[in-house]
């Protein structure tokens, strides 16, 4: 050890060792009682019962690996055996515990499962494969549910509550909901690790966000990006309001969002009262695309008409330019095709339109919000190259992005271990579970 780098590097690799022993001495304190236990209580029959055997076993943490010697008990008329110290300390059947998995599911969230594994022993020492990481990101996010990744109605109440004090005017909560693209492959029925790679698809992540306005401050509430068709989409968005976390009485909603079908086809039913906006720049890149057809790509006629147009639809002109596009539709020899999109996209959103009406009030009429939330939870971690996703895996990423994002990883985490010891408990006496419900 010629320098403080080597002496930092050798503390490195002995620490576990170290911090182990120090764990083992804190167990013989705390629990000395059961780790030296020779008698214990049935706890399905309640019969009396002499230890069995000790088992060692293999425990990693965060702070260090050790092994753990405890007795072991079976009741031969129950056919049931357990550790009372593994149920005392809540261990997991991993060697490696709910902080070390914890640790696993949040840098698998962010980067590749094998740079993932080499930041962890690069940072702790301790090596894992990626499959077991992989496994263990999957097993956390399936217990997850969506309003489980969401603050709770009272969290969301206090924060209205604190943006609403001394104002006049309720804040105003933006439900931005939009698709990003993420490329994915077949799903097999089992999955073969060895089976060869389908042919690779793009399918849309459909996410929505909520934040709320209350003048030059934005509030981000939650966001949710699954890959799912638009009626799972609705459904989700319904599991919301039924959980009451919009409290329409408290706020005043609006909708945003581009010219998509399947965002206007259902929100409207589930919330009849929420303001619609059409995002503005979703508008502009179609009055552009006529600009350009009708009088060349970027000419100054082109710009001049385009600009005069937006001006009219921002102040709510609508009328006037549709007249003027059917007039422009009779008169073209060519290009008519950009002209009837148009017409058709401003005559069934004129309605949603009403940008100068919008931002008087204080609402947002672009969607960048959703558009940040799709590049930050969807796009950083899924779209990186040379990724194909099972659909299955991807929605399970994407759970863990939105907690993070959302501010409720702990939350979840929380819920996993309750989930994975009662699943731990089940697999030990099926027959009790069976009987009890």
């Amino acid at each position: 050890m010629e320098n403080l780098h080597d002496i930092s590097k050798m503390i490195l690799q002995e620490k576990s060792e170290i911090l182990g022993q120090l764990m083992l001495t804190f167990i013989e304190k705390k629990f000395g009682h059961l780790l030296h236990q020779q008698t214990c209580t049935c706890p399905l029959c309640k019969k009396k019962m002499e230890k069995h055997s000790s088992k060692s076993r293999t425990i990693e943490t965060l702070a260090g690996r050790l092994e753990l010697k405890r007795p072991y008990f079976y009741c031969r008329g129950c056919h049931y055996g357990f550790f009372p110290l593994d149920e005392a300390l809540q261990l997991s059947d991993s060697s490696k515990q709910y902080d070390v998995q914890e640790a696993q599911t949040w840098l698998s969230s962010e980067m590749p499962y094998e740079t993932a594994c080499e930041t962890i022993e690069r940072i702790t020492g301790m090596q894992m494969s990626e499959h077991h990481m992989h496994t263990t990101t999957n097993n956390v996010s399936q217990c997850i549910e969506m309003l489980d990744v969401f603050p709770t109605k009272e969290e969301v109440d206090k924060i209205i509550d604190d943006l609403s004090h001394n104002k006049h005017r309720r804040p105003i909560l933006m439900l931005a909901i939009d698709g990003a693209h993420a490329p994915t492959r077949p799903e097999p029925t089992p999955h073969p690790r060895d089976m060869k790679r389908g042919k690779g698809k793009w399918k849309e992540v459909k996410g929505f966000r909520l934040y709320l306005l209350d003048q030059k401050e934005t509030v981000h509430i939650a966001s949710w990006h699954q890959i799912c068709d638009d009626q799972q989409l609705a459904s989700d968005l319904q599991a919301v309001k039924d959980a009451g976390i919009i409290d329409e009485s408290k706020i005043r909603l609006a909708l945003i969002g581009d010219g998509a079908a399947w965002i206007w086809n259902r929100c409207k039913e589930i919330f009849p009262s929420a303001k619609e906006i059409l995002d503005y720049y979703h508008c502009s890149e179609y009055v552009y695309d006529v600009g350009n057809a009708y009088y060349g790509k970027e000419t100054p006629e082109a710009g001049l008409w385009c600009e005069r147009i937006l001006t009219s639809i921002y102040y709510g002109y609508h009328e006037e330019v549709l007249d003027e596009l059917l007039c422009m539709k009779s008169e073209a020899k060519s290009n008519v095709e950009e002209v009837d999109k148009f017409y058709t996209y401003l005559k069934n959103n004129c309605s949603k339109m009403n940008y100068s009406t919008a931002k008087r009030g204080g609402y947002h009429i672009g969607s960048g919000a959703i558009e940040s939330a799709n590049k930050f939870i969807s796009h950083v971690r899924i779209k990186r190259s040379g990724a194909w996703w099972y659909p299955e895996n991807a929605n399970n990423i994407l759970k863990i992005r939105c907690a993070k994002y959302n501010g409720t990883y702990d939350k979840i985490m929380r819920k996993y271990k309750i989930v994975d010891q009662a699943q731990m408990a089940m697999n030990k006496n099926p027959k009790k579970y069976d009987s009890n419900g």
